[in-house]
């Protein structure tokens, strides 16, 4: 798997999250706060970008647990990966909706105190920005995947989550009931992307073509009962083009620009929403032109995804993963030393 292959997928994470930012200060701003005279139905699949998201992932983490040696390998590696971003991106959107008001978007002290666990929705917390929900569905991948792991299960990962797509056709259908707890535990509704990623990392790597390819359209076809076959020719779409990147056959996408989105679109993801809405409610508030408020967000959400890229996010994963292998080695050393003294 060369470079270039994950500037691309570097590239579509960007696109990613300059998707669902369009959605969010057109579509959804219209549905909670209402646009005067802007089209908003084109960025409505804008919206989509997050199961994009959710594909990257399932080939980025199946890809990392192929490489860790021990199970605290993994564990700091997404912890340096989100955390750090994350609670950066937390205390900046809490201050801003705090001193400037976003109605029916406010939080509790006490409730983002909660956020800073990332798994909060399980609690019954209310999110400091909404955009949050999507990190709760990432952590429960994270842990089941971490589980498989553990259990030395991982190679058999496609036969699990297989399993539990068709369980989530069948609820779709109404066949079966799925309790609405289980059913988020278990990301039923989110779990063919997840697959899709990881039978990607299986294709591009030769690994058991066949039948990645078969459970791979089985993921696809799924998307018909869980979504809808709008949604399925969308998804049709984003499978050819996650194949054709890793793939090395659109070379476009390695352009810088894209590749620079890509890396900050976890931190862009993250601080965007209630901040923009925040500043197209001050311009609707002056009467001034709402494209022209737009445009101020995305530059704001850009500028301020830059700097926690550039001064948060980058610094603090290499000192912790840096400090978490210098301390391993040492470990290391000692363990074999003791050895050799006994």
């Amino acid at each position: 798997m060369n470079n270039k292959r994950l500037f691309e997928l570097d590239a579509l994470r960007g696109l990613a999250a300059l998707a669902v930012v369009c959605y969010h200060y057109f579509y959804r701003y219209d549905a909670i706060y209402g646009h005067k005279n802007i089209p908003i139905a084109w960025s409505q699949p804008g919206k989509l970008g997050v199961e994009l998201f959710f594909m990257v992932s399932g080939f980025v983490i199946f890809w990392t647990l192929n490489r860790v040696e021990k199970p605290l390998d993994f564990i700091v590696s997404r912890f340096s990966r989100l955390y750090p971003a994350y609670w950066c991106a937390l205390t900046i959107t809490f201050t801003t909706v705090f001193l400037f008001g976003l109605p029916g978007r406010e939080v509790s002290i006490s409730d983002a105190l909660l956020n800073v666990l990332m798994f909060h929705e399980y609690l019954d917390v209310r999110h400091v920005d909404g955009v949050y929900w999507t990190l709760t569905v990432e952590l429960t991948f994270y842990f089941w995947m971490f589980i498989l792991y553990l259990t030395s299960r991982i190679d058999k990962v496609e036969g699990v989550f297989i399993f539990l797509i068709i369980i989530s056709v069948l609820h779709s259908f109404e066949i079966l009931n799925v309790p609405i707890l289980i059913y988020k535990i278990l990301m039923l509704r989110y779990l063919p992307f997840f697959m899709a990623g990881i039978c990607f990392y299986k294709i591009i790597n030769k690994d058991s073509i066949l039948v990645s390819v078969g459970i791979l359209l089985l993921s696809l076809i799924s998307t018909i009962a869980i979504y809808s076959l709008k949604h399925f020719i969308i998804f049709s779409i984003f499978y050819g083009v996650f194949y054709l990147a890793l793939s090395g056959r659109m070379k476009f996408l390695s352009f810088k620009p894209l590749v620079f989105m890509g890396s900050i679109s976890y931190s862009l993801y993250l601080i965007h929403s209630n901040i923009g809405f925040v500043i197209i409610n001050k311009f609707y508030e002056m009467q001034w032109n709402p494209l022209l408020a737009i445009l101020s967000s995305v530059f704001t959400s850009i500028l301020l995804a830059t700097i926690i890229s550039k001064y948060i996010e980058m610094p603090l994963l290499k000192y912790i993963r840096t400090y978490y292998k210098e301390n391993k080695n040492t470990s290391t050393t000692t363990t074999q030393s003791d050895n050799i003294q006994q």
